[in-house]
């Protein structure tokens, strides 16, 4: 009896070894993604586009009568919708946030405020070195004509 309970172990033990592994928790390839479009909606996308096409200088990559895309870098950009065309709707609440990292943060900061653009949350004055609990990056917030927040920011130099 102990020795066919033995086989049977055995048999079981190669027949679970012979099963195919499942791979343990592996990212799937994302290879294929080759950029991302942020889209926000506007009642009047002809006011939203000098901000982002002159005021923030993005290049133009694609200009409709409804939709229109600005390439933020060689693989994001952001797209002003029409209202009543693409997916969503215009809404009074606007919950989306685009976010850029840009290597001169007052710079920026400089150029939106003497264009006299909408500034919600100010620039905080520039620290020398590293400081204990102090924010991972310094930036500040504008908002776009169309009530979007975008918010320019700087890795923070301990970061």
């Amino acid at each position: 009896m102990k020795f066919c309970l033995n086989i049977i172990t055995g048999i079981l033990l190669l027949a679970a070894l012979a099963q195919p592994k499942l791979a343990a928790a592996e990212p799937q390839s994302v290879a294929d993604i080759t950029g991302t479009v942020t889209f926000f909606y506007y009642d009047q996308i002809n006011e939203a586009a000098p901000f982002y096409g002159e005021l923030l200088g993005l290049q133009k990559t694609m200009d409709e009568e409804w939709v229109k895309i600005y390439r933020i870098t060689e693989t994001s950009s952001v797209g002003l919708v029409q209202q009543g065309r693409g997916f969503h709707e215009v809404a009074e609440d606007k919950p989306a946030m685009l976010s850029m990292v840009v290597s001169d943060v007052d710079a920026w900061y400089e150029k939106l405020k003497s264009a006299g653009a909408t500034i919600l949350k100010d620039l905080p004055p520039a620290e020398a070195g590293p400081v204990e609990g102090r924010a991972p990056v310094r930036g500040f917030v504008a908002q776009d004509p169309g009530g979007y927040t975008v918010e320019f920011f700087t890795w923070n130099a301990s970061q």
